[in-house]
């Protein structure tokens, strides 16, 4: 078990110069952190240009803190009359299960999800009737093999209208289609295959505004387009399908996925804490949960997860254009010769 900060409270002040031009005017700014560096802690950080989140439209889903589970035995198959998300496998395949023994990904983890062949949750209730024009959803996964015996292998697929008959967009292990106002079907062709028995992190982006969808898979892009336009309709985007859906199962009979700590807002700003102290996608990264959010504070939940808090840690708030803070914030209760502030001058 990763151990937790005895110390009950810190804080760290930040004095930025404006000038620096590795901030930029389009970054969000860091001023200060407060609060408790400990698991569980509350953070509040303060500063300028985080822009808006609605943190009622978001989703942070990590199985064990989800109480509809908490009287499931493991194995059971996920409820989609309560809980988190309103839908799940279709007649053809088989239902998510929520698992509480095997690997969890961190320490801190106590349940996940388990899915064999056709498998997969959707429709999460924080989006119902929401008309949010953008996305962000970032997610954990862990397959037994790699999805490489052909066929188009969905792991994500984000529509606005339940029926499907509006905007669609699906990410393959070997393309992205996305279809919207026209009606006409696109295809953006690139491979998506996460690691066979290692845990990989999805990231996936639809911004309406700039007509652009963006996938990524541990930190490197491997979808990127700017010629979406979602469908004029009032709904707004949600994930659909979220898991893993090959379009011919047979192929993939032994086929089986852990999947945790999925996180799905109606705008990519969130903050996270990473093992960089500049801003790097394929660095150690988690998202720590929002609990208020305005343009220039932001509240946290300060988690580990993967992190050994005895590291030195670094926090980014990401704004609402998916802009990240320049440089990494330190956030580190036991280093050694850790001062009691950090001024940059």
């Amino acid at each position: 078990m990763i151990p937790q900060i005895q110390k009950a409270t810190a804080a760290i002040f930040i004095a930025f110069t404006f000038g620096l031009s590795t901030l930029g005017n389009a970054s969000p700014r860091i001023s200060s952190v407060d609060g408790d560096i400990k698991e569980g802690g509350t953070l509040t950080i303060s500063g300028a240009g985080f822009s808006a989140l609605n943190v009622e439209e978001v989703l942070y889903d990590h199985v064990s803190n989800q109480e509809t589970y908490d009287t499931l035995s493991s194995g059971s198959d996920v409820p989609v009359n309560d809980g988190p998300w309103s839908e799940g496998t279709n007649i053809y395949g088989n239902q998510l299960t929520v698992v509480k023994s095997g690997d969890l990904r961190t320490s801190h983890s106590s349940a996940a999800y388990y899915g064999e062949v056709k498998s997969y949750v959707g429709w999460p209730r924080v989006l119902s009737g929401a008309t949010n024009q953008k996305l962000y959803a970032s997610w954990w996964f862990k397959p037994s093999q790699l999805a490489n015996n052909g066929g188009s292998n969905k792991f994500i697929r984000v529509w606005d209208r339940s029926d499907g008959t509006a905007t669609r967009i699906s990410l393959t292990q070997m393309h992205m289609t996305y279809s919207g106002t026209s009606g006409n079907s696109h295809t953006s062709w690139g491979t998506t295959q996460p690691d066979a028995n290692r845990w990989n992190r999805f990231e996936f982006y639809v911004d309406s505004g700039s007509n652009s969808v963006t996938a990524t898979l541990n930190g490197k892009v491997v979808q990127n387009v700017n010629d979406f336009r979602k469908s004029n309709t009032s709904e707004g985007l949600s994930v659909a399908q979220i898991g893993f859906d090959p379009s011919e199962g047979n192929r993939y009979p032994n086929y089986s996925f852990r999947m945790n700590d999925i996180y799905v807002s109606s705008s990519p700003a969130r903050v996270e804490l990473s093992s960089s102290d500049t801003w790097d996608p394929t660095s150690k990264r988690e998202i720590l949960t929002p609990t208020s959010w305005s343009d220039n504070k932001v509240t946290v939940t300060l988690n580990y997860f993967s992190h050994d808090p005895s590291d030195t840690l670094y926090l980014y708030v990401i704004d609402s254009s998916g802009n990240p803070t320049a440089t990494g914030i330190p956030l580190c209760d036991k280093c050694p010769g850790r001062p009691e502030s950090v001024r940059v001058e």
